[in-house]
């Protein structure tokens, strides 16, 4: 679990009429039971969760603190036991532990370090930095628990500094990050390159990233924006190869000082721009978006590379805000170096709407449509290998919602259907094609003065396929009940009973649960809650077998 936001604090002239020292937030503690019957079981029959979110507050000085722990820490596999805290001080933040940050969306984009860092914000001027770890080396697999494939612990340093307000800014940031090889025993490496193919082998990396983002608003309603990334990636710090000069004798040393230049160094580059215009709900945008293939930055966690699109989005408002708008219309390709066989192209369209007839009845609509094309690149290749889908979904959504002293109803009809259909010559990629049809429609009441509340709602699911048709169809009920005079005590029962298909087959599947709640005074609640899902086929098979689980907790959370 990663760190709370950042909350702010208080001015220095205001100290003397702040508490000195108060505690927010709340902590919590659960205990999960588990039981499984003709079938492997899920998870493990008891385990438990400890976390937290308090906030100190020391003189307007506010320090948030996360936490989260339990038993599975015990085991390689599941690392989750994170801290971390970023007190605020007027313009002034620090950060220590684990901090979760964005510079940019092509240097450092939400990755996650381990580290110390710091960000002043005087006035329009901006300056912000993190040191730390951005990943530590595992020797094992948590998957399969073999020694392949293993990771070096991975540090780095990442900083911007920019001006500007909300509408109109210019950035600049960096992140140079690099892997340890020495954290990871030479014989666990080679122990893993005994079952490593040469192209899947494990290396030693080093990156360097600059990136620019900019945004200008005028005229009141029109702005500009761009980011832009540029990446050097050298893949294997001990690879002999030497660079080749293609770069000034100037720039080649000022870059080696940051990052091991060889033969193995790459350089990306990725942007996107957009302009438009947008007036009370109403506008038009362009968007460009071009990610080179291979573009990497150790400050974020994944880029889908090789891309480029341009897209249309418009959006209004009519009829006294009662129709709401919003869509997307675009091309989107790959194969930007025309090395790939072949080329994909992608029609994109989709579209939202909402119509409000009255305050009481409105309904949702949606529309997506996704072509895929693929025309021969760098190598012609026959047409039966070629793909062209399309995949199309539509969904229509009325509602129904009625709120008075006594009494609350609430009706709504939900309609999905998506298609993905295979255009190509020669159908081979048929047997992919599929149509599903998702449909529920929901009633609840609710009877105020009691607080009282039931529901029930009927779900139809139905996928058809080249191999057969899945589904299932049913009732789910529900009920919540408060207690008091002020509600603290609550019971909640909620049931299911549907008829499902499998492979051709059909079976019953029951639901049942059962929540208790009780909040004791302003600082302590308990609860517990208790289900049962059980699966009957009317003729058992290996594919379809017959099995039940149970499911139980007990909690408790304590407020500040």
């Amino acid at each position: 679990m990663l760190a709370s936001p950042v909350a702010l604090g208080q001015d220095l002239a205001a100290l003397p009429q702040q508490k000195p020292f108060t505690v927010t937030g709340s902590v919590d503690v659960r205990t999960i039971f588990y039981q499984a019957r003709g079938i492997s079981a899920r998870r493990q029959p008891f385990s438990y969760v400890l976390s937290g979110s308090p906030t100190l507050n020391i003189y307007g000085l506010a320090v948030p603190l996360s936490f989260t722990l339990s038993e599975q820490d015990r085991q390689f596999r599941q690392p989750f036991n994170q801290f971390g805290l970023s007190p605020t001080y007027k313009w002034v933040t620090l950060h220590g532990g684990y901090r979760n940050l964005t510079y940019s969306p092509f240097t450092l984009a939400g990755h996650t370090v381990l580290g110390a860092g710091l960000e002043l914000t005087p006035g329009k001027f901006r300056f912000g930095f993190i040191t730390g770890r951005l990943s530590r080396a595992t020797t094992v697999d948590p998957v399969s628990g073999a020694l392949t494939p293993f990771s070096f612990s991975r540090r780095g340093v990442a900083g911007h500094i920019g001006v500007g307000s909300e509408k109109s800014f210019l950035d600049l940031s960096f992140v140079r990050a690099r892997d340890d090889s020495s954290s990871v025993s030479r014989a666990t490496r080679q122990e893993a390159s005994k079952t490593s193919a040469v192209n899947t082998a494990v290396l030693p990396a080093e990156n360097v990233v600059l990136g620019l983002s900019g945004k200008l608003s005028f005229a009141k309603n029109w702005l500009v924006e761009a980011d832009g990334g540029l990446s050097v990636y050298t893949r294997n710090q001990g690879s002999r190869l030497k660079v080749e000069d293609a770069l000034p004798t100037a720039v080649s040393n000022s870059l080696g000082r940051l990052i091991t230049l060889n033969g193995s160094t790459e350089t990306y580059s990725a942007w996107q721009a957009a302009a438009g215009y947008q007036k009370n709900g109403n506008g038009l945008k362009v968007r460009y978006r071009r990610v080179a293939p291979g573009y990497q930055s150790m400050g974020a966690y994944y880029f889908q590379d090789d891309v480029e699109n341009l897209t249309l989005v418009p959006s209004f408002v009519l009829l006294k805000q009662h129709l709401r708008f919003n869509g997307s219309l675009g091309v989107q390709q790959d194969n930007l170096r025309r090395q790939k066989q072949l080329t994909s192209r992608r029609f994109i369209a989709s579209a939202t709407a909402t119509v409000d007839f009255t305050e009481r009845l409105g309904v949702d609509l949606g529309y997506s449509n996704f072509s895929t094309d693929q025309q021969p690149g760098a190598v012609q290749v026959s047409d039966t290998f070629r793909l062209a889908q399309t995949q199309q979904s539509v969904s229509v959504a009325p509602r129904y919602t009625y709120a008075g002293e006594t009494w609350g109803h609430t009706v709504l009809l939900s309609l999905d259907r998506a298609t993905l259909r295979d255009q190509g010559p020669g159908g081979l990629g048929r047997l992919g094609d599929f149509t599903s049809l998702n449909a529920f429609l929901t009633y609840q009441l609710t009877w105020v003065p009691r607080r009282f509340t039931v529901g029930a709602t009927y779900n139809f699911t139905r996928l058809e396929l080249a191999q057969g048709n899945d589904g299932n169809r049913g009732l789910q009920l529900t009920a919540d009940q408060s207690f008091g005079p002020k509600g603290d005590f609550r019971v909640g029962l909620r049931g299911s009973w549907l008829r499902g298909l499998r492979v051709g087959q059909e079976s019953k599947l029951l639901g049942g649960g059962l929540r208790i709640s009780y909040r004791a005074g302003k600082h302590h609640t308990f609860r517990t809650d208790v289900a049962f899902t059980g699966n009957y086929p009317d003729s058992e098979t290996p594919q379809l077998r017959r099995y039940s689980e149970s499911r139980g907790e007990v909690g408790y959370t304590f407020s500040l």
